[in-house]
C-alpha cells in the first residue's frame, strides 16, 4: 500500500514538474539592442506561443509598462539604462499570466558594457551659472514641476512606426558629456544637440500628447510629449510654439521652430528623453525598430485612436 502511495506520489511531482517546464518554454524573451551601454532605452519583448493575459516585470528597479496587440501574444515594454548603472550583468524579472489560471516567473540576465563620456566645457553668459536668488527660486520651482510631471506614467503608448530625429542636421553635444560651465563643473549633458539652423521646423518624431509647451529658465522655450509606457520626450531652446498643452500630435506634426532661448550659445536644438523618470539619450530611440503590430496591434485602429483633434484634445 505504501509503496503504491509513493508511487502515485512520485508520478504526480514529475508531472507538475513536467507541466511547469511546458508553460516556462512557452515564454520567450528578446531584448533589443544587441549591445547595451549605460544611456540606453531598451526594448523588451515577452513572445508567447499562447494568450497571456497579463505581464508584469522589473529592471533596475523600474517597473515595466508590458503593452501588448490583440492576440496577447507579444507583449512590449521600454526600459532605461541610467548614466550611473555599473557595466555588469543585471537581472531583468517578469511574471506572464495565462488565461486559465496558470503563472510563470522568469530572469533574464541583460549585460551593461562599459562607456567613456567625454569631457566639454563651455562659456555662457554670468547669469545662467551663478543664479540670482529670484532666479534660483524659479529654477527650484519649473525643477518640482518637471519631476512631478515625470511621475506620471501612462500605460497606454502611442508611437505607431519607430522614431525618427527631429530635425535633420548636424549633431552638436551629445548625450551624457562632462560639462563645465564657465569653469565650474555642472551635470552631464541630459540630451542631444542638434545644429540646426534658426527656424527650422522641429518634428515630432512619433505620436504622443503635449504635456508641457512653456517658457523655462534653462532651456528656454520648452515643449514636452509624453508617448506613453513611462516614455517622455523634450524639445528646448525654441523660437516659438507651433503646439499647446493637450494636443495630441502625430509623428511628423511641427511643435515649433529651432531658436536660441534659454542657456544657450547660439541656435540649436536640445532633444531630451525621460523613461521610466531616467535620463536617456534620444537616439537611442531612434535605433530601435518599435513597430506595428509588435508593438501595440493594427496600424489602422491605432491611425483612428489618436487623429489630431480627437475629444479632450484642442485642433491648433
Amino acid at each position: 500500500m505504501l509503496k503504491g502511495i509513493c508511487r502515485v506520489s512520485w508520478i504526480l511531482m514529475v508531472w507538475f514538474l513536467c507541466a511547469g517546464s511546458a508553460w516556462a518554454t512557452k515564454i520567450q524573451v528578446r531584448v533589443l539592442p544587441k549591445k547595451i551601454y549605460p544611456g540606453q532605452a531598451v526594448w523588451v519583448r515577452i513572445v508567447s506561443a499562447t494568450r497571456l493575459d497579463r505581464v508584469k516585470g522589473s529592471f533596475l528597479g523600474q517597473k515595466l509598462l508590458f503593452t501588448s496587440n490583440e492576440k496577447g501574444r507579444r507583449w512590449s515594454a521600454l526600459a532605461a539604462v541610467g548614466l550611473t548603472v555599473s557595466p555588469r550583468s543585471h537581472s531583468l524579472t517578469y511574471r506572464a499570466d495565462f488565461p486559465d489560471g496558470k503563472k510563470t516567473e522568469g530572469v533574464f540576465h541583460i549585460t551593461v558594457l562599459p562607456k567613456i563620456f567625454p569631457l566639454e566645457r563651455i562659456t555662457v553668459r554670468k547669469k545662467y551659472v551663478d543664479l540670482s536668488r529670484k532666479d534660483l527660486a524659479r529654477v527650484h520651482g519649473e525643477k518640482k514641476g518637471l519631476a512631478a510631471l515625470y511621475k506620471i506614467r501612462s500605460r497606454k503608448a502611442f508611437w505607431l512606426r519607430g522614431f525618427t530625429a527631429p530635425v535633420e542636421a548636424a549633431r552638436g553635444s551629445s548625450f551624457g558629456l562632462r560639462r563645465i560651465f564657465n569653469g565650474e563643473p555642472r551635470s552631464p549633458h541630459s540630451g542631444a544637440d542638434l545644429l540646426a539652423g534658426a527656424g527650422t521646423p522641429v518634428k515630432a518624431p512619433d505620436a504622443g500628447r503635449v504635456v508641457m509647451a512653456d517658457n523655462l529658465f534653462f532651456s528656454g522655450n520648452t515643449v514636452i510629449l509624453d508617448h506613453g509606457g513611462g516614455l517622455y520626450t523634450l524639445y528646448a531652446h525654441l523660437e516659438d510654439f507651433a503646439v499647446r498643452k493637450g494636443q495630441i500630435v502625430r509623428q511628423g506634426s511641427v511643435l515649433g521652430h529651432v531658436g536660441a532661448t534659454g542657456r544657450v550659445t547660439g541656435p540649436h536644438l536640445h532633444w531630451g528623453a525621460r523613461l521610466n523618470g531616467v535620463r536617456i539619450d534620444p537616439f537611442s530611440l531612434v535605433t530601435l525598430p518599435l513597430r506595428f503590430p509588435e508593438v501595440n496591434g493594427e496600424p489602422e485602429e491605432r491611425e483612428r485612436a489618436i487623429q489630431p483633434g480627437a475629444a479632450g484634445s484642442p485642433t491648433p
